[in-house]
């Protein structure tokens, strides 16, 4: 099989192993499932993949917002300078924990020990079986990605672009003077509605490329399982 078709198929099948979908034998169907349905779920799965940074945060905010408030009670330091660092502590600490968390915990990408397998049998069922050939297969993946990566690349300056436009509405209504309150109603929901729409912007593109380098980094470390249990099995093969 060439080199490429092979390239194309374990994309498609680990795109749907991702979303925990099947291909269809029917090719129209197919076609129409990957059109459609299994957009939304890779989508969702990136998404989620965004979100669950976010909870973290959440989570170590309330903690340690709870913390201070103790400490500040107990400690009798209320309504003094001291209170007000050690709040605003309790704010800063969860964000640094959040943006600079230990390699081990994120470099993976969200890709478990399951697709690695599920790569690593993938492969033998399609007749791998020297190394050289692996490496061949991971050479003609990056275009794969490196198209993948452009279309992201090319979405992240359009949801900058909206900030832009938000940014520029927002400030406008802020300079004009607000007379009335029907005024003020029309600007709030103007804003909001901007504000929420470059938020759905953010969450979608940054979740597609979550979920896209969860997809190129499964079949890559699944790639290097392969070429190490090919190495082990026949040392001096490839």
């Amino acid at each position: 099989m060439p080199i490429f078709t092979e390239s194309n198929a374990i994309v498609r099948a680990v795109e749907a192993h991702l979303v925990q979908e099947t291909d269809s034998t029917v090719p129209m169907v197919g076609y129409v499932k990957r059109l459609i349905w299994l957009p939304t779920k890779f989508l969702k799965m990136g998404i989620e993949e965004k979100l669950s940074g976010a909870f973290v945060w959440a989570f170590l905010s309330f903690a340690f917002m709870m913390l201070g408030a103790w400490f500040v009670n107990n400690a009798g330091v209320a309504k003094t300078e001291v209170a007000n660092g050690v709040m605003f502590a309790t704010m800063i600490v969860p964000l640094f924990l959040v943006v600079f968390p230990m390699p081990s915990t994120y470099g993976h990408s969200g890709v478990t020990q399951a697709t690695v397998e599920f790569v690593v049998q993938h492969l033998q069922s399609r007749g791998f079986s020297r190394v050289k050939d692996i490496e061949l297969l991971k050479k003609s993946l990056k275009p794969f990605e490196d198209r993948c990566r452009s279309r992201v690349n090319i979405l992240k300056w359009l949801v900058g672009l909206l900030w832009a436009g938000f940014t520029y509405t927002y400030s406008k209504g802020i300079d004009h003077s607000i007379a009335s309150l029907s005024d003020f109603m029309s600007f709030a929901f103007v804003s909001a509605f901007l504000l929420f729409g470059v938020i759905i912007a953010y969450l979608c593109v940054w979740g597609y490329d979550a979920a896209v380098d969860r997809l190129f980094r499964a079949i890559e470390f699944g790639c290097n399982d392969f070429c190490h249990l090919l190495e082990t099995s026949s040392p001096t093969e490839g």
